[in-house]
């Protein structure tokens, strides 16, 4: 029961931190750079419209039990890591590995509006 809270906890973390990030890059995401210059207000329009969809997303997820949608071996790597680095996570992607390990201050993989969701 503890492992199965521990796991719950921590994908809300991390689902909390998407949000937050959704949130604190309302205006501007990189899918939307093809589409409109970014600082125009048609790139800002299009990512508004994007980034809503995705808080609200991930404003659901934490009230659902990880367990309903992600695999066992998914589940159980919640536990590697404490409840700050998985909201972290959510919160700035850019700055882990594919790995989950966290880079050094300064350190980024992407740029800070990159999220999981991005288009490649």
């Amino acid at each position: 029961m503890l492992s199965f809270l521990e796991e719950y906890l921590k994908h809300s973390a991390l689902n909390f931190g998407q949000a937050a990030q959704g949130l604190r890059y309302l205006l501007t995401h990189p899918d939307m750079d093809a589409v409109a210059p970014p600082g125009t207000l048609r790139h800002r329009a299009k990512s508004l419209r994007l980034r809503a969809g995705r808080v609200g997303n991930d404003l659901v997820f934490p009230l659902i039990p990880p367990h309903w949608h992600h695999s066992r071996e998914e589940c159980r790597s919640f536990r590697a890591f404490p409840v700050k680095q998985w909201f972290m996570a959510g919160y700035a992607p850019c700055r882990f590995t594919e790995t989950g390990r966290m880079l050094a201050p300064g350190e980024r993989v992407r740029e800070p509006r990159w999220d999981p969701r991005c288009r490649d």
